[in-house]
C-alpha cells in the first residue's frame, strides 16, 4: 500500500502541461511535459507519414535549474518501423559527457556551457531559450561545439482557454546556418514551436496559431530583405565576363576563350573577345582559365519559411539559379517566388508545383487533401491561377482520381508528377497520366506490390531499401520497365543523394557532401551526421543498395530516358553531390552538366529563356575555377554566380550562412 500511496502523492505533486502537434490544423500527435521536483519528463509523439519520432526524454536538474543529466529513449524519425533513439548527457564534477548514435565525448564545464541535444524536441528549444535569456549576455558556449544566443524579437497577447496571455517569440542562434524560433509564455515555458509543417502548441491555444505564424513570417521577411540589401550587387546595367571557357549545354561542348556580355538581366552577346564591344562603364570580370556554365537547376526542392534565408544563399552560392518546389504551403511558396524575383530575397528563381494528397492518418504535410473529382479540379484551377507549372501527387491520392487530375492538368498546359500513389505501379501511374516519377526507389518498389497491403503500411523508401541490395538491375522486367518509360517519354527525378547510405567513399569522404562537409559550421556538421552501418553485413547491404540505385540511373541514361537532378534536401551543396553520384555511376561529366542545365529547362518548357548561354536568354550563369565538363566535382569551386544579371560572390554568399568555402 505504501508504494502506491507514494506514487499517488508524486503524481499529485507533478506539474503536467499538454501540447498538441498539428499537421496543417490536423491532429498529428502530442507532447506532454511533466515536472516533478528536480526532474522533467517529456513524451514527444507524432505521426508523419508513418514516421516518428516517438521519444521519452528525462531531465534531471540541479539547484540552479541547469541540466545535470538527461536521457532520450524511444524511436527516431525517418523510417516507418522506427530506429532506436538514444542520447545521454551527464555532469560529473567539472566535466560534461555525452553519447549519441553518431558521437560521444567529454569536455570541461568551463564558462558554464550548455549541451545541445541531437535528438531534440520543442521543449529543448524552449529550455535553451529560457536559460540564455536569464544570462546577462543572452549567450553561452555549447557542448560539444558552438555558441548560442537568444533574443526576444516579438511579443503579443493571445487567448488560452478564454484568458489573455502574453507570449514572446525568441530567436535562437546556435551558430548553424539559420536561426530558429520558439514561443515562450510569461513564465518562460514553451508555448509553441515555430510554425512549420508540423507545429507544437499549448493545448487550448490552437486559435492563436494564425497570429503567431503571421508574426514569424514578417520577421523572416525582414531578415531576408536586410540580407538581400546588404549583399546587393553594386555594378551597373552592363557586365562583361571575359575570356572564359563557356559550356554550350545545347551541344555538350566547351567554347574556349569566350566572352559573354550581359545587359540588365539578358545575355546580349557571346563570342570571341575581339568581336564584342564592351559598353563604356561596364563591369568587367576576367574569367581567364575559368569555366562559365549555365545556372544549375535543383528539380526537387521544398521551400520552407524557417530556412528560406540560409537555403537561398546556399543554393545561389552553389551555382543553383533555378529550383522547382515540389511541396510547400501555398502562401510561403508564392511569397518566396515573388520576393526572389524582385531581389528582396537572395534565392534562385522558383518554379512551383502544386502538392495534392489524399486523406488518411499518415497523409503528407499539406492542407490540400483531395477526396473528389470536383475538389481536384478546384485545387488545380487555384494552382494554375497562381502561376504554378506542375501538379505533384502524393502517397494517398486515390487511383480513381488520377485520370481526372491528369486530364485537367494537361488541359491547362501543366505537368503531372509525383510519388506512385498507393495501389498503383509505375507503369499504371504513367498510363493514367503521370509525366514524371519522383524518387528512384519507386522503380524498385513497383515490383513488390504486396508490400502495400501489410497491416502496417511501409513507405516506398523502406521497401526500396529492403529489396534494392539484392535487386537484379539487368533482369528482363527492369529492361521492360525502362523501355516503357522511354516509349512514354517519362521523366525520372531520382534524388539519389536523398537515399544514399552513410557509408563513406573509398577516400573517406561523404558520398553526398564530399569535402564540403568541412565547410559547414561544426553545429551543422553534427546535426547532419548519420550513423554508419556497424557490421560488415550491414556495410555490404548499404553498398549494394547504393550500387543498385546508381546502376538503374545509368541504365536510364543509356536508354535515353530523361533524368532531372533534384535533392529533396536542404539547399545548395547536396545538388552538387547529386551530380557527382551521376558521374560515379558512369554518366560523362559533360552529359551530367546538360542534365543539370538545359535538360530541366526543356522539361519545364522554359528553354527559350533558360538552360544555356545564348543571346537573348536570361543571364543565369556560374563562373567556376575548374573544368566541370571534365570533372563534375569542379562544380564545387564556384567563384561567382549570376542570377538574372545580378553578380554575387559565392564566398560572400556562403559566409552569410556561416559556411567557409575553401578549395
Amino acid at each position: 500500500m505504501l508504494p502506491l500511496l507514494l506514487a499517488a502523492l508524486s503524481l499529485a505533486a507533478a506539474d503536467t502541461t499538454d501540447y498538441l502537434i498539428l499537421n496543417h490544423n490536423r491532429p498529428a500527435g502530442a507532447m506532454r511535459v511533466v515536472a516533478a521536483g528536480d526532474s522533467v519528463t517529456v513524451r514527444f509523439d507524432y505521426q508523419d507519414r508513418q514516421r516518428g519520432p516517438h521519444t521519452l526524454t528525462t531531465y534531471h536538474l540541479g539547484p540552479d535549474g541547469a541540466v545535470r543529466r538527461f536521457e532520450v529513449t524511444g524511436t527516431s524519425s525517418g523510417v516507418v518501423s522506427g530506429s532506436p533513439a538514444f542520447e545521454s548527457f551527464k555532469v560529473d564534477g567539472a566535466t560534461g559527457s555525452w553519447h549519441t548514435a553518431t558521437d560521444s565525448g567529454s569536455a570541461p564545464l568551463t564558462n558554464a556551457p550548455l549541451y545541445l541535444p541531437q535528438t531534440a524536441n520543442p521543449y529543448d528549444a524552449a529550455f535553451l531559450a529560457r536559460t540564455l535569456l536569464r544570462r546577462a549576455s543572452h549567450t553561452a558556449p555549447l557542448l560539444p561545439v558552438g555558441t548560442a544566443r537568444a533574443d526576444v524579437v516579438a511579443d503579443t497577447t493571445v487567448q488560452l482557454n478564454g484568458t489573455s496571455q502574453r507570449v514572446r517569440m525568441v530567436a535562437l542562434d546556435v551558430g548553424s546556418m539559420e536561426a530558429g524560433v520558439v514561443w515562450l509564455d510569461a513564465n518562460d515555458a514553451i508555448f509553441a514551436s515555430d510554425a512549420g509543417w508540423f507545429i507544437t502548441v499549448r493545448k487550448g491555444a490552437e486559435g492563436a496559431l494564425p497570429l503567431l505564424r503571421a508574426i514569424e513570417g514578417r520577421w523572416h521577411d525582414q531578415r531576408s530583405a536586410a540580407l538581400a540589401a546588404k549583399l546587393a550587387p553594386t555594378h551597373g546595367a552592363d557586365v562583361v565576363i571575359k575570356n572564359g571557357d563557356v559550356f554550350d549545354s545545347e551541344r555538350g561542348v566547351m567554347m574556349p576563350r569566350t566572352t559573354v556580355l550581359i545587359h540588365n538581366d539578358r545575355i546580349t552577346a557571346v563570342g570571341p573577345d575581339a568581336s564584342i564591344n564592351a559598353p563604356k562603364g561596364a563591369t568587367v570580370i576576367d574569367a581567364t582559365g575559368k569555366s562559365i556554365i549555365p545556372g544549375l537547376w535543383d528539380m526537387h526542392s521544398h521551400l520552407q519559411k524557417q530556412s528560406e534565408m540560409s537555403d537561398g544563399v546556399m543554393q545561389l552560392a552553389s551555382g543553383v539559379t533555378t529550383l522547382r518546389d515540389l511541396a510547400a504551403d501555398i502562401d510561403d511558396a508564392v511569397s518566396h517566388r515573388d520576393r526572389a524575383d524582385r531581389g528582396t530575397l537572395l534565392a534562385p528563381r522558383s518554379v512551383l508545383a502544386g502538392f495534392m494528397e489524399g486523406p488518411g492518418l499518415w497523409a503528407g504535410p499539406t492542407g490540400t487533401l483531395v477526396r473528389t473529382e470536383d475538389e481536384a479540379r478546384t485545387w488545380i484551377a487555384r494552382y494554375d491561377s497562381l502561376g504554378y507549372k506542375q501538379i505533384k501527387l502524393y502517397n494517398l491520392i486515390h487511383p480513381d482520381l488520377v485520370p481526372v487530375i491528369a486530364a485537367e492538368t494537361h488541359k491547362r498546359g501543366m505537368r503531372l508528377s509525383g510519388h506512385v500513389a498507393r495501389g498503383l505501379t509505375v507503369p499504371a501511374a504513367v498510363t493514367l497520366g503521370y509525366d514524371e516519377i519522383q524518387h528512384i526507389p519507386f522503380l524498385v518498389e513497383t515490383f513488390y506490390q504486396d508490400s502495400l497491403y501489410l497491416p502496417t503500411m511501409r513507405a516506398y523508401s523502406q521497401v526500396g531499401a529492403r529489396m534494392a541490395p539484392g535487386f537484379d538491375t539487368e533482369a528482363p522486367r527492369m529492361t521492360e520497365l525502362i523501355d516503357f518509360l522511354k516509349l512514354h517519354k517519362t521523366v525520372i527525378d531520382p534524388t539519389l543523394g536523398a537515399f544514399h547510405t552513410p557509408v563513406p567513399l573509398a577516400d573517406g569522404s561523404d558520398a553526398v557532401m564530399g569535402r564540403t562537409i568541412a565547410w559547414l559550421p561544426p553545429v551543422a556538421q553534427r546535426a547532419i551526421a548519420r550513423a554508419e552501418p556497424d557490421t560488415p553485413e550491414a556495410v555490404a547491404r548499404a553498398k549494394a543498395q547504393d550500387a543498385t540505385y546508381a546502376r538503374i540511373v545509368k541504365r536510364l541514361y543509356d536508354a535515353g530516358v530523361t533524368i532531372v537532378p533534384g535533392t529533396d534536401n536542404w539547399g545548395g551543396l547536396p545538388l552538387q553531390g547529386e551530380l557527382e553520384i551521376y558521374e560515379r555511376a558512369g554518366i560523362p561529366a559533360a552529359a551530367v552538366l546538360q542534365i543539370a542545365t538545359i535538360v530541366p529547362a526543356r522539361v519545364m518548357k522554359q528553354d527559350a529563356d533558360y538552360g544555356s548561354i545564348r543571346v537573348g536568354k536570361v543571364a543565369d550563369l556560374v563562373i567556376i575555377d575548374g573544368k566541370p565538363a571534365e570533372r563534375i566535382s569542379d562544380v564545387r569551386r564556384t567563384v561567382q554566380v549570376v542570377r538574372a544579371g545580378r553578380v554575387y560572390s559565392a564566398k560572400a554568399l556562403f559566409a552569410a550562412a556561416n559556411v567557409k568555402a575553401t578549395w
